[in-house]
Order: C-alpha cells, then structure tokens, then sequence
C-alpha cells in the first residue's frame, strides 16, 4: 500500500470511494455527486498538504482530509480530522489504521499536540475504530460526538 497526497486529479476515485465506504451507514455522508465534488473540493482547499489517499496497486482504496489550521469548539488551534473513509471491500485490512497514523503524524509535524474528530452518535463502528486508536469521547453537539486524543 502506498499513501501520498491528494491532487484534483483524485476527485473521480474520491467520489467513489466515499460512496462505497458510507454503502451500509444510511446517515452523515452526502448523497449527491455535485455536493460530494463539493465536499472533495473544500477539504482540498482546507488544507493541501493534510489530504491523502491510500492505493494499492495503483487503485484508490481510502482517504482521510486532516487540518492543521482548524479552529476547535473553542477558538483554539486544534489539530482536526474531517473525514477518513476506506472503500468497502477494503475495510478490516488496516487501512484506516494507517491513514489514521499519516494523519496524526502530519498534524504533529505541524505543531498540534491534540487532535479532535467528530462522528455520528450511530456510527458505532467508527467509535469503536476511533476507541482502538486512543481517542476519547468528550463532548456533543447534536448528533455528533467529539472525540479526541492527545499525541505524545
């Protein structure tokens, strides 16, 4: 498996990855392809260097969008996780893992020490992924659930 950065080359394969990774979870992703292009396009503008997508043997399989610049619940500088999806077939390989490790370790480069996420209350397989990885619940807002870790 390699894992480099995004470019708008990637849009296509983001689109189908996204779709096939919320397949089963029928709440908390978009449904359209114009509003998902949407979606690719504002993580890209986010932050560049902190969007990165896993492939293996030269087909997309997963991506994760990371933010250095994110401002927190709280006007702070936190170091944020927007979106991790793996393609369907492809999940339970530790992908995700790895993503979830290229993304903590950007976020460190970059000076954070606390890195936050938010995910459905009902997506129970993410919150038990995110649990295995160290992450915390702390807090909600809505149907939402933050959750967050701190690097060492």
């Amino acid at each position: 498996m390699k894992i480099r950065n995004v470019n708008i080359n990637d849009l296509e394969k983001f689109i189908e990855v996204y779709i096939s990774a919320y397949k089963k979870l029928n709440k908390y992703f978009y449904r359209k392809k114009r509003n998902i292009k949407w979606y690719f396009k504002w993580l890209l503008k986010r932050d560049k260097e902190g969007f990165f997508v896993a492939e293996i043997d030269d087909k997309a399989v997963g991506f994760i969008a990371c933010d250095a610049n994110w401002e927190g619940f709280f006007n702070e500088k936190i170091g944020e996780i927007h979106e991790i999806v793996v393609r369907e077939e492809y999940k339970g390989r530790g992908i995700g893992k790895e993503l979830m490790k290229k993304a903590e370790a950007y976020l460190k480069s970059k000076g954070h020490n606390i890195i936050e996420l938010w995910v459905g209350e009902e997506n129970y397989i993410a919150i038990k992924f995110y649990r295995k990885l160290g992450y915390k619940e702390e807090g909600k807002f809505g149907e939402w659930i933050r959750m967050y870790k701190e690097l060492k």
